[in-house]
């Protein structure tokens, strides 16, 4: 596994894009620190935070394989990237998330339900659509 991990999908505290980092300890390891300022009328507010965010190798594992992460690698070795396997790998995700549906909204309202299988739905139509034009 790489020592770098890119965010995909995201998860607990992370957003699409934050990075986790291999760690002396054999853990990757991703850091946040946010800060807020806003003056108002009559006061200001500022705040701030950081959190350190550690997994251990197995664990980013799963979190590679369930399509949460993805391993970064030299962008000069893997310049090449083949769109119609890109549009397989996405099918296949959302199928499976389409698959799971209501396992994973189990604890939402129908209406996120709806909405998330009615997106997926669309999305799987049109990615299908370009898979066929590959002559």
């Amino acid at each position: 596994m790489s020592n770098i991990l890119r965010v995909i999908d995201p998860f607990f505290i992370t957003e699409v894009g934050d990075m986790f980092t291999l760690a002396e300890d054999g853990n990757y390891e991703f850091q946040k620190n946010e800060e807020f300022h806003k003056a108002g009328e009559t006061n200001e507010i500022n705040s701030s935070y950081s959190a350190t965010f550690k997994i251990s190798k197995d664990y980013a594992q799963q979190l590679i394989n369930d399509g949460y992460l993805e391993e970064v690698t030299d962008k000069k070795a893997s310049s090449f990237v083949n769109v119609f396997d890109e549009i397989n790998n996405l099918i296949a995700r959302y199928e499976e998330q389409l698959k799971n549906i209501d396992l994973d909204m189990a604890n939402e309202p129908q209406c996120l339900k709806v909405e998330k299988t009615t997106v997926l739905t669309n999305i799987l139509s049109v990615l299908n659509h370009l898979k066929t034009l590959r002559k």
